[in-house]
């Protein structure tokens, strides 16, 4: 059974903490008083948003930036500058991209999935959860395959 992270916007109003959810993703938007809860919880709280990450003093980053050749240049001071905080990073449900993520060494790989990639991709997830030690998230959507949830870590739900 995977965790859930839970990603708090602007139009969430009522917040949410279980064991089954392991961290929450806040932004500049999120409701201020949901958003403080998040940080009183014994949850991670992170943040796309890399600024705002500093500002707030989060517990880390997920990386939402183009995955190709330059993505270890664009990585590495960002590594160095929020070492000892976890990192989490989008890729496309590709083999190339999967690769080269993780040679970032991130705490988790976040694939973008949708409906119209799913069946694709879950070969990529299943190569993926085989070969790689790092865990992996995927996004809920409405009628996403149960195969994808049995073998995801995390998922991420939006409220």
């Amino acid at each position: 059974m995977p965790k859930f992270i839970i990603k708090i916007d602007k139009n969430m109003t009522s917040f949410f903490n279980n064991d089954d959810i392991c961290c929450y993703c806040i932004d500049k938007d999120s409701p201020e008083n949901l958003m403080k809860q998040a940080q009183q919880s014994d949850k991670l709280v992170l943040t796309e948003d890399i600024d705002f990450c500093r500002q707030k003093k989060l517990d880390g980053i997920i990386i939402n930036h183009i995955v190709d050749e330059k993505f270890a240049k664009y990585i590495k001071p960002l590594q160095k500058e929020f070492c000892g905080k976890y990192m989490g990073i989008y890729c496309q449900p590709n083999r190339h991209e999967a690769m080269l993520s993780s040679e970032a060494e991130p705490d988790f790989v976040i694939f973008n999935l949708n409906k119209q990639n799913q069946e694709e991709a879950f070969a990529v997830l299943q190569w993926y959860a085989e070969l790689f030690l790092i865990q992996f998230a995927v996004p809920y959507f409405e009628n996403i395959d149960e195969k994808i949830l049995k073998i995801a870590d995390f998922v991420i739900l939006n409220m």
